[in-house]
């Protein structure tokens, strides 16, 4: 090999050298700017679901109040039907009660009228 021959091959190599240096770098700058992406999504990602986590709580507490509500009301509405039947009861006593006075009543009039 001539010295010619010689220096364009040391020429090529370091041009080859040069262009991977230069290559290298790009891919660093592209994996830098990659992670910095990825950083950022998963910090998207994280906000996400905190406030999904956040809105899931919230309906988790609201279903738990609402059960709560539920309870009493069913409670208040059993206490209103025995309180209803209660109130039946009485003015069933009271009709047959009136019932009782309107026949003495009447059996006081139709004496009275017959002359007894």
């Amino acid at each position: 090999m001539t010295n010619e021959e010689m220096q364009k091959a040391m020429d090529f190599i370091i041009n080859q050298q040069a262009q991977f240096a230069t290559d290298i770098q790009k891919l660093q700058e592209s994996q830098t700017e990659t992670a910095q992406l990825l950083n950022r999504l998963a910090a998207v990602t994280v906000k996400g679901f905190e406030d999904t986590n956040a809105k899931i709580n919230a309906l988790i507490d609201a279903q738990i109040r609402m059960d709560e509500n539920l309870k009493t009301m069913n409670e208040n509405l059993n206490r209103t039907d025995e309180n209803l039947k209660k109130t039946d009861e009485n003015l069933n006593r009271t009709n047959d009660d009136l019932r009782n006075l309107i026949a003495v009543v009447d059996r006081h009039l139709r004496e009275g009228r017959n002359g007894k």
